[in-house]
């Protein structure tokens, strides 16, 4: 009998598979005693969200938020902030680098992908998932170190070949992130999951990568899938507004709910062991971070927090914030909950998830991987990108509209790319702190133009360093270029 070898790295199951593990040794669980049933399948599954917590748990903000033009450094930065903020990124830098959660999370989603199929009457939706979560895993390794060893096949014995030169990050794109997420939309069959992959975040996924391959039609045809399928709604108000992201023990605990929010990687305090790291990441109490005063100035001119300025700028309209006295917040109310209150420009950390200090070890913040407003200004990108600029503004007036906040002119942009830009400033102030600007000026080709003047971005370092150890372990590795 043919047992897994690698099964103690990949069956790192959910509580659910407690019971399995209990009856037989980690090391003695084989093919035939474990892939038997949909269950099985289902644990299986779990194990590979199990490593997506881990993998993302800190750099879905470290890899797409942080090297963006958002944030300056804090007193008391750690050496790793101090690299993303000032592009001196090193390939000593554990924290940012090292790759080993991401392949448990490939490895798992293999091992998942070779054993469903067996399973007599097999879940073709949890097979579906699989292929969703080694496509995510793929294409943010290709959007990190440009290529990487490619692995598709499960780990099943130590004969296999498992050093191995990077395979560059076209032929990862073309043979592996967009089969699999075709593959997951074909086999997934629930329309919407706040946690798993559905066929409406395997969209939102798809238009990721869509876009930025700059296939603006095929990212145009799946976001258009989104909005059709009538899963999801804006929030109108501020306190729904804030209800998808707050976390604060000493005020209401966690909510994080709402009809945008479409995909976010689960965390729990009394399911596993596993915690976010929104907590020290956005409100340490020795923080790293501060919101640039630059984005701050950029908020203000665009909806001035004074009332004289403000009616000058847009008479006949008021704001639709309130103070606690029940006059009017003059201003946009994401920008005062969205900053630490009280604090002055340039020091204030970022408040949109909790406004108190709290030890990391009770951090069971979601992550939001995929959000409403964002797919309606990703869609007004594409449709910018189309020509199609009556399209695109009207999205913008969705968000500004729901957001009780004065509405656009297509007369008010002379170009494309002038409308591109506006855009980009509306996701930045929208999705701040859920680890999207970079990537969004990744995509764009706009990350030099922005970040040079700030920190000296070239073109050669808009890729990351692979982590040194790695290059020690695998002779045939080759340093990202630019960080030689």
């Amino acid at each position: 009998m043919k047992k897994i070898v690698a099964v103690a790295l990949l069956l790192v199951f959910a509580s659910s598979c407690e019971d399995v593990l209990d009856e037989s040794p980690y090391s003695e669980i084989s093919d035939e005693q474990f892939w038997l049933n949909n269950g099985n399948a289902e644990s299986g599954i779990a194990a590979i969200y199990d490593a997506m917590q881990k993998t993302y748990r800190t750099k879905h903000y470290l890899w797409g938020e942080f090297r963006g033009d958002s944030y300056i450094a804090s007193a008391t930065p750690t050496g790793e902030a101090l690299e993303l903020l000032t592009n001196t990124l090193q390939p000593s830098s554990a924290g940012i680098l090292r790759w080993n959660d991401l392949y448990q999370m490939i490895g798992r989603a293999n091992l998942a992908i070779e054993k469903i199929p067996q399973i007599p009457s097999y879940s073709q939706s949890l097979l579906g998932e699989a292929y969703a979560l080694r496509a995510y895993a793929y294409f943010d390794a290709v959007r990190v170190w440009g290529g990487v060893p490619l692995f598709t096949e499960a780990i099943s014995g130590l004969d296999q070949e498992l050093i191995r030169a990077k395979t560059d990050g076209t032929t990862i794109l073309n043979d592996v992130v967009i089969p699999d997420m075709l593959k997951a939309e074909e086999l997934i069959t629930q329309p919407a999951n706040k946690f798993r992959f559905s066929k409406t975040s395997v969209w939102a996924f798809q238009a990721d990568v869509y876009m930025y391959l700059k296939q603006f039609d095929k990212a145009k045809q799946v976001l258009d899938k989104i909005v059709a399928s009538g899963e999801y709604r804006l929030t109108n108000d501020r306190q729904s507004w804030n209800d998808m992201f707050y976390n604060d023990p000493d005020f209401g605990g966690k909510i994080m709910e709402g009809p945008e929010l479409m995909m976010s990687i689960r965390f729990s305090l009394t399911e596993d062991n596993d915690r976010s790291g929104v907590f020290s990441l956005f409100f340490a109490g020795l923080p790293s971070y501060y919101i640039a005063p630059s984005l701050e100035n950029k908020w203000i001119e665009k909806f001035p927090t004074d009332s004289a300025l403000w009616v000058a700028k847009y008479p006949g309209f008021t704001p639709g914030g309130f103070e606690p006295d029940g006059t009017t917040l003059w201003g946009d109310w994401r920008y005062f909950d969205s900053r630490e209150e009280g604090d002055p420009i340039g020091e204030a950390r970022v408040a949109k998830y909790q406004s108190t200090n709290y030890s990391p070890s009770i951090d069971d913040t979601d992550i939001v991987l995929y959000r409403y407003a964002g797919i309606l200004l990703l869609l007004a990108e594409a449709e910018n990108q189309l020509g199609n600029k009556t399209a695109a503004v009207d999205l913008i007036n969705q968000i500004r509209q729901a957001r009780q906040l004065p509405t656009v002119n297509e007369d008010d942009f002379a170009s494309v790319d002038e409308l591109e830009n506006f855009i980009l400033d509306e996701r930045q102030l929208e999705l701040l702190s859920e680890g999207k600007r970079w990537w969004d000026l990744i995509r764009t080709d706009k990350a030099v133009e922005v970040m040079g003047p700030i920190n000296g971005q070239t073109a050669e370092t808009l890729l990351f360093p692979i982590f040194q150890d790695h290059l020690i372990d695998n002779p045939l590795l080759e340093q990202t270029p630019g960080y030689n």
